[in-house]
């Protein structure tokens, strides 16, 4: 299981983090499709915000889920897929595999990967808005240590312009919420493992 663990983590924050390049990549050339799917990520953060909850519930959403956080939710899944087709594609050529069976699993772990990510992000939400709630002097010491990486990244030898391209895909509360997204996903393996382990047993 801790093979799995790590494989799944590891995957995650690939995934994240090309998805945050893949953004500044996207504003920096294609201003205009950027912009576009801003404009989608702001639609659905309003429609987040029309559920109804109590304020302070809805205030916490607004804030965990923001039209930023919800683009980086869509790259990370593009990301995700990308890993997908290249993984699968390198089994192919690599493993005697045959590309039917390649395009095939392509699609199988595609699916699953948006359905987790998605999962994952939503219960990364939950996690950050229940500490949040209950825990906020862990929040805060959480908050300023993602800070700090993101002092790192944005002191990182790059030219103008991509240096506020990384600021742009970078902020500490994206950090966070990748952390946190991280540890649902791991969680959500954990529950899944021991689901398929309890299953088996009843078959024997």
């Amino acid at each position: 299981m801790m093979s799995r663990i790590s494989i799944i983590s590891a995957t995650l924050f690939v995934s994240m983090v090309l998805a945050m390049v893949m953004m500044a990549v996207t504003w920096f050339y294609t201003p205009d499709i950027f912009s576009w799917m801003q404009d989608g990520a702001d639609f659905a953060e309003d429609a987040i915000a029309s559920i109804p909850v109590a304020d302070e519930y809805r205030n916490l959403v607004r804030i965990y889920a923001s039209d930023d956080k919800i683009l980086l939710l869509i790259f990370t899944i593009f990301a995700r897929i990308l890993l997908a087709i290249f993984g699968s594609v390198f089994a192919s050529i690599f493993m005697g595999r045959g590309l039917s069976k390649a395009s095939v699993g392509v699609l199988s772990r595609s699916t699953s990967a948006t359905s987790t990510i998605f999962l994952s992000f939503i219960l990364a939400v939950l996690m950050l808005s229940t500490m949040a709630l209950t825990m906020e002097g862990l929040l805060q010491s959480l908050l300023n240590m993602a800070d700090w990486v993101e002092d790192m990244l944005a002191n990182l030898p790059l030219a103008g312009r991509w240096r506020a391209g990384v600021r742009l895909a970078v902020s500490d509360e994206k950090v966070l919420l990748l952390f946190f997204t991280i540890v649902a996903r791991i969680l959500i393996a954990i529950v899944a493992t021991s689901f398929s382990a309890a299953f088996k047993k009843d078959e024997y």
